[in-house]
């Protein structure tokens, strides 16, 4: 497994400063930074950019932080990204740790109401597709990172099934999400060292607490939970001494105040998951 040269240096500068009482003389942070979609982004919570999960992350080691997580990506928009905007080229550079939050709208945005009728009659056709394709994006984009920054340790997020308990989440998003998360770790397997399994999946089993009022994003206390799962990781890998977390600011859960377009949307969708709890109980 790699581990990232310059934290390892960055780690003994610190170590060597505090020995010699220099605290005057404060070494480099690492550099951390976050890909992907809008659970990278914190889009369940009101205030993402101070209190989302990789702010914690960075709060709690002070690492430099950046965010180039946007919602609604798929992997291919996040294959782009690497490809076209330089400021997130530049961040991917000069990073020391990534985390990547990817894969779930690669169904969400692809023919999801197809997904649901064809796995709720034993049909994976599309579910296949959709994995033979995220497969190839995947491979892609861990290799566009490595082209520009063979050392950085990347920390791949597994993806937890925000509707378990529901026909739509027990029959259809456990097979997806299963699925997806399998290539997670079949590329770890085929690729020793090359990325880190931080398994956010087992840490939200059971928790419906954690879900957003949309329904599909961690909420303020799942953004504590994946801070604490990444850290926890980081403390496995001998990068931090502790795997507490510190909260500088509270995150605030996404709530509408209105009656706005966006409201509806979500209210729609909450209708269809009751709908489909109802019907196959």
């Amino acid at each position: 497994m790699k581990t990232p040269k310059r934290i390892l240096s960055l780690l003994l500068c610190a170590a060597l400063l505090c020995c010699l009482g220099a605290s005057a003389f404060a070494a480099d942070k690492p550099n951390y930074v976050v890909l992907g979609d809008s659970i990278g982004y914190g889009a369940g919570i009101q205030n993402p950019d101070k209190a989302c999960y990789g702010r914690i992350v960075a709060d709690t080691n002070g690492y430099a932080y950046s965010n180039y997580a946007v919602s609604g990506y798929m992997s291919d928009d996040l294959l782009n990204r690497l490809e076209q905007h330089s400021g997130a080229i530049s961040a991917v550079k000069a990073a020391d740790i990534i985390s990547i939050s990817i894969g779930g709208n690669d169904f969400l945005r692809d023919n999801m109401p197809l997904t649901i009728a064809q796995t709720l009659a034993e049909n994976h056709d599309q579910i296949d597709r959709i994995i033979a394709e995220f497969r190839v994006n995947f491979d892609k984009i861990i290799a566009k990172i490595r082209s520009y920054n063979p050392d950085a340790l990347i920390l791949m997020q597994t993806l937890y099934n925000p509707i378990e308990g529901t026909a739509v989440g027990d029959r259809v998003y456990a097979q997806a999400l299963k699925e997806l998360n399998k290539v997670y770790a079949d590329y770890a397997d085929a690729h020793p060292g090359e990325i880190v399994i931080v398994d956010v999946a087992a840490a939200f089993h059971g928790q419906s607490g954690l879900i957003a009022y949309d329904t599909i994003h961690p909420n303020a206390e799942g953004n504590y939970v994946i801070a604490r799962t990444i850290q926890a990781k980081l403390y496995e890998l001998g990068l931090t001494d502790s795997t507490e977390i510190v909260v500088k600011t509270q995150g605030r859960d996404w709530v509408p105040e209105t009656r706005s377009t966006w409201q509806k949307i979500v209210d729609f969708f909450r209708g269809i998951i009751d709908f489909f709890r109802n019907l196959f109980k």
